[in-house]
């Protein structure tokens, strides 16, 4: 696409319209433009514009109305067209012309770059579509911006740049040029050739809290000025960059036991980077602190190791008594409980820190020696309002010891209550009802002795009010009881009472006895009423409901309105002496009529009367059926104390297979070595192809010049023969 830029505008006759907006060429090909313009200023309504175009002295023009763009084809391919246009109006006055002129000569296409190096790169592109069979050739241009650009001409659809600068920013341009010399627009792109990386980065030395990395100097670039950024960082937190002119450098606070990703770049003058090149290092990992002992519940605890805040690790635990082989088990926290111990052993204790990757500290060592077991899984298996029943498993190793159970139980402000069992559960009686209490269990011996303590909660249930019942209906109130529920007779307690009609918000009240009126209720309208329970402290039991529906107002009941019916009366009999016995039956017959209406209503109150008494019967029945599905939900929860008790071996065996991973992953850092040592072959390799491919280009060099040395000497031997030839006809 070539465009001269010289769009103008040229006086008309008539200079009074305005004149379109600048032409714009949206699409060109070898016989085709499409042009576009912006509307004129300052014109409103349907819009004309006359449109010419023409070359070598052939002008064609058209006409155009309410459209801002327009294709033309059947152009002439390579020419150089002249475009005007103007504004026409109703009259045949027309604007001044905008004009602009293109030559129908199209770009290059699809450039593309490879063999992308530090030194030289290859572009490649296409000839414009439609151009294929059209005699032509290329005019390259090079630059780095801001300097002289390196031109050339090729008759190829592609050209090789050599001699490069490393890491620096080309702009590429290229441009059809036809036999007549008419040039398309150039199409540019940019190329930055490659920056060498550092080679063979090389942990040479880790610490705790350093580390020292080398690398060698990447090739050709000893005569530019460049230094080395380094970024090293550990996962989750901003990586620290550094730089430095030497090939190596020290890594200093670091944190111990952790691993660092350590990246380095080589960097120009100008800022441009090379690609990373990228290693691993881990921190050497501290050991855990001293080891402290609690014999009374087979718990040792150790202190952080410093420096590993923000690092993920573990600790491996081994334990084992003279003998016997070792258990190993591992934790995340800094104490652990050891299990599977025997009563009144000593046992020999070793941790160390352990990473992600499986690498660990030295050990840390103790002994421990066991005391009394405690009861095991202690559980809450039901919960009633006054009484509630716990059990445990007897804990191991005391099958062949004589032992009891005792069990301390109080709420808050109390006294513990105190008893003891041999079985491995009880049933804690005369409780009050809604509270919370804790409770404790540890296993004595017949000396005296007693285990840890092993505690858990339990809140016993706040009875709902039983048999919800509305007594008596009116038009404005209604009156609700219900029965005191079972176990507060001791206990300070009253009713919340919630009642709403649909699209209201509902009234709230509360009473300690167990009835309430409800007032300044509408007639005719189905309400819904709750109950419940409510302790001092706030606690709310279950909602127990019912509904009910005030009655119709019944007119002759209200004093008002009997009064207005007997004024209306002795209208009516003033009406009976005026006028004739006829008109009086008529007022009979009507009176009548109403009366017999006001029992049929009457009738139609009965019949929703009586289904609400049949859906009373129906909430009743599914009062029973909730509680039905309380006692399923009971059973389901010990249901689920028994699944618990399956994860807690799946969470063993889990652990397991953790143990088995740790070793797997080791494998795999033992691959990934293998993988980076495969790579630095792979990229000697590369330099060894790279340094051939230069030795091969220079020996290409050579022969070239030694083809032109030898098509001078055949010139100057044919000039001697030619000579030669001359002076023995001139003999």
């Amino acid at each position: 696409m070539s465009c001269d830029g010289d769009q103008h505008t040229m006086q008309s006759s008539d200079d009074v319209l305005p004149t379109p907006g600048d032409i714009q060429v949206l699409l060109l090909t070898l016989d085709s433009v499409s042009l576009s313009w912006s509307s004129p200023q300052g014109l409103t309504g349907p819009q004309t514009f006359r449109v010419t175009w023409g070359c070598d002295g052939e002008t064609s023009s058209t006409r155009v109305k309410d459209v801002h763009h327009l294709e033309i084809s059947s152009l002439k391919p390579d020419e150089k067209y002249q475009f005007n246009m103007a504004t026409e109006g109703e009259d045949g006055r027309q604007s001044r012309w905008v004009s602009a002129s293109l030559s129908t000569v199209v770009t290059p296409r699809d450039l593309k770059v490879d063999h992308l190096e530090e030194t030289s790169f290859t572009l490649h592109w296409s000839k414009a579509e439609g151009m294929e069979k059209v005699p032509q050739h290329f005019f390259i241009s090079n630059c780095i911006p801001g300097t002289d650009p390196l031109t050339a001409v090729t008759d190829d659809c592609h050209k090789t740049f050599s001699n490069l600068q490393p890491g620096t920013e080309y702009t590429v341009s290229v441009a059809t040029v036809l036999s007549n010399g008419e040039q398309s627009e150039p199409v540019s792109t940019t190329v930055c050739t490659i920056l060498p990386a550092p080679d063979q980065l090389t942990v040479d030395s880790v610490d705790t809290t350093s580390a020292a990395v080398s690398w060698s100097q990447p090739p050709g670039l000893d005569q530019t000025q460049h230094h080395y950024q380094i970024s090293y960082r550990c996962p989750g937190i901003k990586p620290h960059i550094t730089t430095t002119s030497s090939p190596s450098i020290t890594l200093s606070d670091l944190k111990p036991a952790t691993e660092y990703s350590v990246t380095v770049c080589t960097v120009l003058e100008n800022g441009k980077q090379s690609q990373l090149v990228l290693t691993t290092l881990t921190t050497v990992p501290t050991a855990p602190g001293q080891l402290t002992v609690d014999t009374t519940s087979a718990t040792v605890s150790w202190s952080q190791p410093p420096g590993l805040d923000q690092t993920q690790h573990h600790y491996q635990i081994s334990y084992h008594c003279p003998g016997t082989e070792p258990h190993y088990t591992t934790t995340s926290l800094h104490s652990i409980s050891l299990s599977d111990l025997q009563c009144g052993t000593q046992y020999s204790v070793t941790v160390c820190t352990v990473l992600e990757n499986g690498k660990k500290s030295r050990l840390v060592s103790t002994t421990l020696t066991t005391v009394l077991p405690a009861p095991d899984q202690l559980t809450v298996d039901s919960v009633d309002t006054t009484s509630a029943a716990v059990s445990w498993n007897q804990p191991p190793g005391l099958n062949q010891t004589q032992h009891h159970y005792q069990i301390s139980y109080r709420c808050p402000g109390t006294e513990p209550h105190i008893t003891t069992t041999s079985s491995h559960s009880i049933t804690l009686s005369d409780l009050q009802c809604g509270t919370q209490y804790s409770v404790t269990v540890c296993t004595v011996l017949e000396n005296g002795r007693q285990s840890r303590l092993v505690s858990t909660t339990l809140t016993t249930i706040l009875p709902a009010p039983d048999q919800l019942t509305v007594d008596s209906v009116d038009t404005t109130s209604a009156a609700v009881s219900w029965s005191q529920p079972p176990g507060l007779d001791q206990t300070q307690h009253q009713y919340q009472i919630s009642y709403h009609c649909p699209g209201t918000e509902p009234h709230i009240t509360t009473t300690s006895s167990p009835s309430i009126t409800l007032s300044d209720l509408k007639p005719a309208t189905e309400y819904s009423v709750t109950v419940c329970t409510v302790l001092e402290n706030g606690k709310q039991s279950q909602l127990v409901s019912t509904t009910f529906t005030t009655k119709h107002v019944q007119w002759w009941k209200r004093p008002s309105t009997v009064a207005a019916v007997f004024v209306l009366l002795a209208v009516i009999i003033g009406l009976w002496d005026s006028y004739a016995t006829s008109e009086r039956d008529q007022l009979q017959n009507s009176l009548t009529t109403r009366t017999t209406e006001r029992d049929q209503l009457q009738t139609s109150y009965n019949t929703p009367t009586k289904e609400r008494d049949q859906l009373q019967i129906s909430y009743n029945t599914l009062t029973k059926e909730r509680d039905q599905l309380q006692n399923r939900l009971n059973t389901r929860t010990t249901e689920r104390d028994q699944l618990q008790t399956s994860y807690n071996t799946l969470t063993k065996e889990r652990d397991q297979l953790q143990t088995s991973y740790n070793t797997l992953t080791i494998e795999r850092d033992q691959l990934q070595s293998s993988l980076n040592t495969r790579t630095t072959e792979i990229d000697k390799l590369k330099k060894s192809l790279n340094t051939t491919t230069m030795e091969r280009d220079q020996l290409q060099k050579e022969i070239e010049r030694l083809n032109w040395e030898n098509k001078g000497k055949c010139v100057q031997r044919a000039h001697l023969f030619i000579c030669f030839l001359i002076h023995s006809f001139c003999s």
